[in-house]
């Protein structure tokens, strides 16, 4: 068990424990070591704990607009991955690319269910906890060593 409440087997994780409702805390741990991949991180997971606790303080309105802020700026760090993807021919860029694809859906479809009251604040905070972190630690450091790997890159790949 590491420091997230990640359970690991075989290079991948078979379970979540029920810890899911605490905030997160970036750590070295999660690093990706390309500052604008980190950067974005830090903001998702800024915006995650804001919405556990507007949730957790009953306050519907203003977790729906952080939850669409959330949204927004999953939009933009994906689209910033994939160019950093594309910079340097990553061989894993068509997988990255779909799991931010069904990343992207589920979590409009889990927005949607919060919305309509059928699910509830925990549930979503729970959903998003797991989703954050299984996709910076199964993807995004993989694609972070790719880019620090690249000659050229610098960590950080093509300038934006």
């Amino acid at each position: 068990m590491n420091s997230w409440g990640f359970a690991m087997k075989e290079d991948h994780f078979s379970t979540f424990e029920e810890r899911r409702w605490r905030p997160i805390v970036w750590s070295t741990a999660i690093e990706v070591g390309v500052e604008a991949i980190d950067d974005g991180h830090r903001g998702l997971i800024d915006l995650y704990n804001s919405i556990r606790e507007a949730s957790q303080l009953k306050d519907r309105a203003w977790t729906g607009v952080l939850l669409e802020r959330l949204g927004n700026a999953t939009a933009a760090h994906f689209a910033v991955e994939e160019s950093l993807m594309s910079g340097i021919d990553y061989e894993h860029a068509t997988t990255h690319k779909e799991e931010h694809r069904k990343l992207l859906e589920e979590f409009a479809y889990q927005v949607d269910d919060w919305r309509d009251r059928h699910n509830s604040a925990e549930l979503l905070c729970r959903f998003l906890y797991a989703w954050l972190l299984r996709h910076i630690v199964a993807m995004d450091i993989q694609l972070g060593r790719a880019l620090q790997a690249t000659p050229g890159s610098n960590g950080s790949g093509p300038a934006s």
